[in-house]
């Protein structure tokens, strides 16, 4: 046994728990914050400096959002409530949807992005329309909407909505 009754075993699940816990909220906080920052950077007058800089935020944000799904998973088969929990549960599977849903919204700003970028690199002068970038930020609203619908729907489902449906 090990300290106040609780054994070896329980403890090491007791602290994976909380290491894919604590990760899970570190890359949700790291996700909405690459995304704030791509919005306030994508502006009118952004310099081909600028724009490589929101190209670089953009694929982190990429790779954040697919350590997420993993740390995510990783909570459902390895964490305190297990797996009967989160797949039994509709709201877990609208969040997942709803995921899904942001993940493709960030397909727009992306593609658009890597076009400027290469655009950028073969006429420094010619940078983004205004038109163009409202549309981006457009995108990237409709992407953060998704990811406060997202905190919703997972204070929802960690409060036991969508069991026993």
């Amino acid at each position: 046994m090990f300290h106040l009754g609780v054994s070896l075993q329980r403890m090491e699940e007791m602290i994976l728990d909380l290491i894919l816990s604590a990760t899970h909220f570190l890359l949700v906080f790291s996700l909405i914050a690459l995304l704030a920052a791509q919005h306030v950077l994508i502006r009118p007058g952004m310099t081909p400096s600028g724009l490589r800089l929101v190209a670089r935020l953009d694929r982190v944000y990429g790779a954040n959002a697919a350590l997420l799904l993993g740390v995510g998973f990783g909570r459902v088969l390895w964490g305190a409530k297990g797996p009967a929990f989160y797949l039994s549960n509709s709201t877990f599977w609208a969040k997942i949807a709803l995921f899904a849903a942001v993940a493709l919204l960030s397909i727009p700003p992306t593609v658009q992005l890597v076009r400027w970028t290469m655009q950028a690199e073969r006429h420094p002068q010619r940078l983004p329309s205004t038109e163009g970038i409202h549309r981006v930020q457009w995108w990237l609203w409709a992407e953060a909407m998704g990811l406060v619908f997202i905190t919703f729907l997972a204070a929802a489902m960690s409060r036991g909505f969508g069991l026993n449906d």
